[in-house]
């Protein structure tokens, strides 16, 4: 795609240049609503591993909103 998506999350460079191969529906799982999207379906993340790597986080939960809230720029 050629629209800038920086603003909101930085897909078209760092460690998410080039992962995302099928357009928008890769993250954007609802394609009539970009307000919803998935962290957790591409990252070979488990919920088991993504709990013991986040233990002691109290906001950590496993929602891919979560995800982003922590997130924002796709770094740790």
């Amino acid at each position: 795609s050629s629209w800038d998506h920086s603003a909101y999350f930085p897909i078209n460079s760092g460690r998410h240049s080039g992962v995302w191969d099928a357009g928008c529906v890769t993250c954007h799982v609802v394609p009539s609503n970009f307000m919803i999207f998935e962290c957790i379906e591409c990252h070979e993340h488990n919920q088991a591993d993504m709990d013991r790597d986040h233990s002691g986080r109290q906001q950590y939960q496993y929602l891919s909103t979560a995800c982003y809230e922590c997130h924002p720029d796709g770094r740790n």
